[in-house]
């Protein structure tokens, strides 16, 4: 499995998708530095539309419940 030190997962205070990222995270011991933009300050080369966002090294490599639970399987 390759590493996800080089991932970050940006979610949102109300967000249900938000809500289950985070729970699948948790049941399946992933570990990923994670920041809530409602309560944290986040510099990014870009604007976050949508969230929950995975970003791998400044880069938007996915959003929404079911491409970050892709991306993640895959590695």
């Amino acid at each position: 499995m390759e590493s996800l030190s080089s991932y970050h997962l940006f979610v949102s205070n109300k967000c249900t998708c938000c809500d289950k990222i985070l729970n699948y995270l948790k049941t399946e011991k992933i570990s990923i530095e994670t920041t809530n933009i409602d309560e944290e300050e986040y510099h990014l080369p870009f604007s976050l539309i949508i969230l929950p966002a995975l970003v791998k090294e400044k880069k938007l490599i996915g959003y929404g419940c079911d491409d970050i639970i892709a991306n993640l399987e895959k590695n």
